[in-house]
């Protein structure tokens, strides 16, 4: 017990005996009023011993309480209420609680920023469905807005739902209809139990882009080994096919069919040159120089370039801007060739339809993203080609290189966006672009 409050206790009880004493001997004596007033003294200081032991038990009641409720942002003040080794106890108790709740919100806010960099998707629920977590990568994937239950989402999800309500899920394909475009996720579904609590881990991934993200980079690969060899073969026969008719046009003689031969192989391999350079393009686009454009802008030059070429067409063409201060921060460069590419092949689509129509639109998306739409009402394309039109070589034209939309897809990557088709036979096509 510390010297202080051991003075104050012998203080007081000596107070108290002492006047309990002198009260005694004052009503022997006949002296009532002295003996009322030490009555009340000694009620006194009954009184304060009493304030004491309360303040001593207010003291560990707002200590207990702190530890209860997880608080450890206030400061308690003792004023030598408790002995000294105690005092000094409870202020080691609730500065080693300080430390370990520093250390765990730390640790919390690490992973917590971790998970968020991940480009799979990751939440959990309970068993009420409510949200305990999500990152990031959960509604860029879901292209849906923030939710806080399940229940919250719409009825197109309902096929990750199902799969959501059991109890173990270990991988499992989802196919969702979104906007008339089909999204592949592959999901993964564990149970924890927590403090008595059952919670659901998800992961996301979306099949489709995982899928597209390696048969690209299959392609490219595929691609540099054949400029490499093509070229290496190539460029010296069309330049000994350039001295040869140089030699024969200096030195006439009777070998036309030579000569013509000749000509043939000198434009075929000018041709093939071409077309490799072509092909080279596709692995050696520059680095993306993103830079801050009007979408309106954008729409009104492209316009521009095509205008006699739809009005020869007798196409009939808009561009929709919403809202018309719409900008994007991206590379104009390759923005406004991926765009003459979808406008150059939608003008193609609706050549021999009676009424053609083209339009260009640009609004945000569910996410608050920035959405470019080329639409047309041209013939449309076939499911089997819908799935191959994007892999570098493969055209459904009679001219053409088969470059322009896996150019397009890769230009988008770069840039971190996407392009996808909605197209249905008969009725046309529709390819957006999203931007991150």
């Amino acid at each position: 017990m510390s010297r202080s409050l051991l003075k104050r206790l012998i203080f007081s009880l000596l107070i108290f005996l002492g006047l309990g004493i002198l009260a005694e001997i004052a009503f022997w004596k006949n002296y009532p009023i002295t003996g009322f007033l030490l009555v009340v003294a000694t009620l006194l200081a009954l009184l304060n011993i009493l304030a004491m032991v309360q303040r001593t038990l207010r003291t560990f009641y707002d200590t207990l309480a702190s530890i209860e409720m997880d608080d450890f942002s206030q400061n308690f003040t003792f004023r030598n209420s408790l002995p000294t080794h105690l005092q000094h106890n409870l202020q080691q108790i609730l500065e080693k609680f300080r430390k370990i709740r520093l250390e765990k919100e730390s640790q919390y806010l690490y992973l917590r920023s971790v998970v968020q960099h991940i480009p799979i998707g990751i939440f959990s629920f309970n068993q009420a469905g409510k949200i305990d977590f999500y990152n990031n990568a959960v509604l860029h994937i879901l292209r849906c807005s923030p939710f806080r239950f399940l229940h919250e989402l719409p009825e197109t999800y309902a096929p990750l739902l199902e799969v959501l309500e059991k109890k173990y899920s270990p991988r499992k394909i989802v196919r969702l209809m979104l906007d008339d475009e089909v999204l592949e996720l592959i999901v993964t579904l564990s149970e924890v139990q927590i403090l008595g609590e059952t919670f659901k881990i998800v992961s996301l991934q979306d099949f489709q882009a995982e899928l597209e993200e390696k048969e690209m980079e299959a392609w490219q690969n595929l691609t540099r080994i054949l400029t490499h060899e093509i070229m290496n073969s190539v460029t010296p026969i069309s330049s000994l096919a350039s001295t040869i008719l140089d030699n024969l046009e200096e030195n006439p003689e009777d070998l036309d069919d030579t000569k013509q031969a000749v000509k043939i192989i000198e434009k075929r391999s000018q041709n093939l040159i071409q077309f490799v350079q072509e092909f080279r393009a596709f692995t050696k686009l520059p680095v993306p120089n993103p830079q801050k454009v009007l979408i309106k802008e954008v729409f009104e030059h492209l316009e521009r370039l095509i205008a006699h070429e739809i009005k020869e067409k007798n196409i009939h063409f808009r561009s929709i801007v919403y809202p018309e201060d719409l900008h994007l921060t991206t590379d104009l460069m390759m923005l406004e060739q991926i765009l003459i590419n979808l406008l150059k092949n939608a003008m193609q689509a609706v050549a021999g339809t009676e009424k053609p129509e083209i339009k260009l639109i640009a609004q945000y998306d569910i996410l608050g993203k920035v959405m470019i739409k080329v639409q047309d009402n041209g013939t449309g394309i076939s499911e089997e080609a819908r799935k191959s039109i994007f892999v570098p070589f493969f055209t459904t034209k009679k001219a053409g290189s088969g470059i322009g939309l896996s150019l397009s897809r890769q230009m988008m990557r770069l840039q971190g966006g996407s392009i996808s088709v909605v197209s249905k036979l008969g009725e046309g096509s529709t390819f957006s672009l999203r931007f991150a």
